[in-house]
């Protein structure tokens, strides 16, 4: 397995190559210091990465480079790292196409287990971020109690399955507690992407949680 980690302090970068090294002893770990880096690796052919590991404030990095990069490597996932990212910047990363946002100061068995959501098609997004919004949109919610208008496009079965995702299941852990095959969550998926007006299981587990549905 090879991992791509992307942050300009070193410090950070050699700490995390360490604990992933300690998990994953067999994985390959890259190490850069730009997003132009990552572009240029990921698309260079030369190596087939499982996992990318991303600062949100390196030299390079936007969210529309993210979404880029998103975009040209779909199977792909990818982590934001940070130690100073605030909510809003969690939020514009998972709409252009993060899988996950995990804090520098996550223990190692945080930074384990969201590795292990990442890598079997989860996401982790830590609840304060998913819940947190900002003013304007805690205002909205406050002055409006009604359920939001998606919520009554979605059937049963569909609810239970994004109630899941939000959750940080992946595919295979939310058919098994559903008792449903892999195959029939991922068209339940699409129907409820396509509902709600979201791009990513990311972006949808976002809108779950700010609808309190999660």
């Amino acid at each position: 397995m090879r991992i791509l980690v992307a942050d300009d302090h070193p410090l950070y970068r050699e700490a995390l190559r360490a604990q992933l090294e300690r998990i994953y002893p067999d994985a390959v770990v890259d190490e850069v210091v730009s997003f132009d880096d990552v572009v240029r690796l990921a698309g260079s052919g030369d190596a087939a990465y499982r996992l990318f590991l991303v600062d949100f404030h390196m030299p390079g990095m936007s969210a529309a480079a993210m979404a880029r990069l998103v975009a040209a490597n779909p199977t792909v996932p990818l982590a934001v790292i940070s130690g100073t990212a605030n909510a809003a910047d969690v939020r514009a990363a998972i709409h252009a196409g993060a899988r996950g946002f995990i804090p520098k100061t996550a223990t190692g068995s945080h930074l384990g287990h969201a590795l292990q959501l990442l890598l079997a098609g989860g996401t982790s997004v830590p609840t304060a971020f998913l819940a947190a919004g900002d003013s304007s949109a805690t205002e909205s919610a406050a002055s409006s109690p009604t359920a939001p208008p998606w919520l009554e496009k979605l059937t049963n079965r569909e609810r239970d399955v994004l109630k899941a995702v939000a959750r940080g299941l992946s595919n295979k852990e939310v058919g098994r507690e559903l008792g449903l095959a892999e195959v029939t969550i991922k068209l339940h998926l699409s129907g409820i992407f396509r509902k709600i007006g979201a791009r990513s299981r990311a972006e949808a587990a976002v809108i779950a949680t700010k609808a309190n549905l999660a």
